[in-house]
């Protein structure tokens, strides 16, 4: 992701906290195209030529969780989703642009969180086609793309599709760029971890978003391939996230480190962000599953806590807006992970903060039933991305989980 200019209202609220920002900007990670970002309309069509979305039935005895998420994804399916000749993608606006690619990813998580919530083969079927649509417009391997923070996310989203429909080439394709980007961007530079960016002058960060990601991404791959070697890198890339930028007094996840430009230092970013504390606890969730060891829960429920207490603004996540937009959707990516972490673990101290959150969320919907990135007020009419409007669907989906 590019750098993107904030100014600290963004981070309003949290004056507690001591935030350092380096050259008055937040690096927010996760990139908004590379080289294909030029190409990402390629697929797109106007609404009329799409294939109808597929909508997520239910069963007249579905408990009202389950009732209330199938509407929220379905609006957005309306909204969102093209499909033609077995492949289809998210726009990035009702029936207008293709979604860059690690949006992409994510906006397939949310569908996958949706079969999860609610199997049935319509949903399976749209995670296929939604696959063959980046198989059809970034290929197998991904090696172009600079930002390892990008092919992470899509990694987990191919290792999720393999998980959900049997079907290996979506575990191969994970396998082989996570290799590709694990091989590029480890270094001891920085007490070791991923770098952000691949390249000549991509050397210049080390962040959660990479690190976090990674870290799910081999837990997934350790448990789908059986693999100890993989088990080894999620743990030792948690172990440096934890040393490097998690405090453990408080739960604060950190969101980046990066060498002075004298060189003679670094610089650590402590600004909070939502997608920060929740791919940190995801990984701290599938470590503790892999591993049992107590230290993985211990600091998933800090950071959660953290969370809670410290970002949430009377009660609800905050909006996280501003910048080139690729806040909007972070809650989405934290709620994926926390509201897993929290069932998972049969820990039910947030459950009624979550649920808070998604009665905020739900009464605040549109006429079409989209619902935006601020939880506290209406969400507009005029159509807004789907990045933005994908958050709420994912903690809806996710307590509506069995």
């Amino acid at each position: 992701m590019h750098r993107v200019k904030r100014r600290s209202k963004v981070i309003a609220g949290l004056s507690a906290l001591t935030v350092t920002l380096a050259a008055g900007s937040v690096l927010v990670a996760c990139g908004s195209g590379g080289p294909a970002a030029a190409s990402a309309t390629t697929l797109a069509q106007p609404a009329s030529s799409a294939s109808p979305a597929p909508q997520q039935t239910l069963t007249g005895t579905a408990a009202p969780e389950v009732r209330r998420a199938a509407a929220a994804y379905n609006a957005f399916a309306r909204a969102y989703y093209s499909s033609s000749g077995g492949r289809a993608h998210y726009t990035d606006t009702p029936g207008a642009g293709t979604a860059v690619f690690w949006r992409q990813a994510e906006l397939i998580e949310m569908t996958e969180d949706a079969y999860q919530a609610a199997p049935s083969p319509a949903l399976k079927q749209q995670i296929v086609a939604l696959m063959n649509g980046v198989t059809w417009q970034y290929g197998h391997n991904w090696r172009r793309r600079t930002w390892n923070d990008d092919i992470m996310w899509m990694i987990i989203a191919a290792a999720r599709a393999y998980q959900l429909t049997g079907d290996r080439t979506y575990l191969a394709m994970a396998k082989k760029n996570f290799d590709i980007a694990y091989a590029r961007a480890w270094s001891p530079d920085l007490g070791g971890g991923l770098w952000w960016i691949t390249g000549a002058t991509g050397r210049k960060q080390k962040n959660v978003t990479t690190n976090a990601t990674a870290a799910i991404a081999a837990a997934e791959l350790a448990s789908a391939l059986h693999s100890q070697a993989y088990l080894t890198k999620a743990e030792g890339l948690y172990a440096w996230l934890r040393k490097t930028l998690y405090d453990p007094r408080t739960g604060a996840v950190w969101d980046s480190i990066s060498p002075t430009k004298t060189g003679g230092g670094t610089v650590i970013n402590k600004a909070p962000l939502t997608y920060n504390q929740g791919t940190f606890i995801g990984a701290a969730g599938l470590l503790y599953q892999a591993t049992h060891q107590k230290q993985y829960l211990s600091d998933g429920i800090k950071a959660l806590t953290f969370t809670k207490d410290v970002m949430a603004r009377g009660g609800v996540l905050p909006a996280e807006a501003g910048g080139n937009g690729n806040l909007h959707g972070f809650k989405g990516i934290f709620s994926r992970w926390a509201v897993g972490f929290a069932h998972q673990n049969r820990i039910t101290t947030f459950d009624q903060w979550f649920r808070l959150n998604a009665a905020a969320a739900w009464s605040h919907r549109n006429a079409q039933r989209l619902i935006g990135p601020d939880w506290t007020q209406t969400t507009p009419t005029p159509a807004m991305d789907s990045w933005g409007a994908s958050s709420a669907v994912v903690l809806l989906e996710l307590l509506a989980r069995p």
